[in-house]
């Protein structure tokens, strides 16, 4: 049995210095308590090593930032040879310049760029471009969707007042007819509606936009208000290189970008057509690290090696080879399981689990055997993912199914 001893003890020491012992989803309380690593020693390609010493294929890609694969040899060099030269100045380095051009030349939708360090800047800064432009207040989303911690946003209320949300309306993922309804009844004060790619909420099964969801989002929407925002945070460079919005078939106003496009290193872009340049330009929107050069250069690398390797090939093919073995090994089992989302970014559940016990079962079972995935949160496959891992994955994977099978 492996033994998580040294993780445990590095847990209780940050629970007496930090609150809540780790920062939201890092928390090994989303995982399997007591059964599960709780801090990693080290990374390479599609692999870690917990502080215990126990090795793991990862599918779940420190959250989706690692796309080519940890310490993937043309971003390190990318980023020694950028720290060489240094990374936060006082003004930006030509670096700076370079990416910028890069993104605007390689998303569909992307006439100017603005960069800050995570997620959130982008979603945050997308909004008040939005709002910036239309002179309106209101914003929509989807229900329980997750656009980061912004005030306007944050699943969890505590800390924010009720005047922070009141301009925010929520509609449920794909329902074409309650967004119309909620855009006649809100008509001229509605500055954006901000959507995934896909439905990708923490806990649910993966929902692809339909049709008729597409096709509302594209009449609902347009430069005379409310603007189209596609958050891209989490999938973006995952489903295609030019942006998910060219996957799904939308062609947004404002779309934000962070997790894969650095392969790791800290970075988030907010892109938005020529129409909004002026508006982009007037929003204060600044951090002393938001050109540091480091990850500017990281990036760069990432995306000019994504292209050049046919990363995203690569990418669904593992994808694809994981999916249709998970499903073909649960079937001969006779367990229900609903296998959702992309290829690239999948979701796997089980059916009559409401609490989740089935999927703790047999996430338990996959780290014990040096798999490591999620039992609440979507996975990640990289590129970094090839077929001798995969059919190694699906090795354990046949093995954490039975034991789901001897537990119910």
């Amino acid at each position: 049995m492996r033994t998580f001893t040294r993780s445990q003890e590095l847990l209780k020491r940050a629970r007496a210095v930090v609150p809540g012992g780790m920062p939201a989803h890092q928390n090994p309380a989303m995982l399997v308590r007591d059964q599960s690593p709780c801090f990693i020693e080290r990374a390479q390609g599609c692999r870690f090593w917990d502080v215990d010493g126990n090795e793991y294929i990862d599918y779940m890609c420190a959250y989706g930032p690692m796309i080519l694969g940890y310490k993937h040899p043309a971003v390190e060099e990318a980023a020694r040879g950028q720290a060489a030269l240094g990374d936060c100045f006082n003004l930006p380095g030509p670096i700076w310049v370079d990416l910028a051009e890069r993104m605007v030349d390689l998303i569909a939708a992307a006439d100017w760029v603005t960069f800050g360090k995570n997620g959130s800047d982008a979603c945050n800064h997308a909004v008040r471009v939005a709002r910036a432009f239309t002179h309106r207040g209101k914003i929509l989303m989807a229900a329980a969707a997750y656009h980061g911690i912004g005030s306007w946003c944050t699943p969890n209320p505590a800390g924010i007042t009720g005047e922070e949300r009141v301009q925010v309306l929520t509609f449920p993922y794909n329902d074409a007819d309650f967004l119309q309804a909620l855009l006649d009844e809100h008509r001229g004060e509605v500055a954006a509606v901000v959507v995934t790619p896909f439905r990708h909420e923490f806990g649910h099964d993966q929902e692809m936009p339909t049709p008729a969801f597409i096709e509302a989002l594209k009449a609902g929407c347009s430069l005379e208000g409310p603007l189209l925002v596609v958050d891209d945070v989490r999938a973006g460079f995952r489903l295609h290189m030019r942006g998910s919005a060219e996957y799904i078939g939308l062609k947004p106003h404002l779309s934000c970008f962070s997790k894969a496009m650095a392969n790791g290193y800290p970075i988030s872009a907010c892109v938005g057509v020529k129409e909004l340049k002026d508006a982009a330009a007037s929003v204060f929107f600044t951090g002393s690290f938001f050109s540091g050069g480091v990850a500017l250069a990281a990036a760069l690398a990432t995306l000019n090696e994504m292209e050049r390797t046919k990363a995203l090939d690569k990418t669904f093919h593992a994808g694809q080879m994981l999916k249709d073995g998970i499903q073909a090994q649960a079937k001969a089992m006779g367990l229900g399981i609903c296998y959702s989302g992309p290829v690239t970014i999948p979701f796997m559940t089980f059916k009559d689990d409401p609490d989740f016990a089935k999927a703790k079962t047999f996430c338990a079972a996959a780290y014990q055997e040096g798999v490591f995935f999620h039992p609440y949160h979507n996975w990640f496959v990289s590129a970094a993912h090839t077929d001798a891992d995969i059919e190694e994955t699906l090795t354990v994977t046949e093995k954490a199914f039975r034991k789901v099978k001897e537990s119910t």
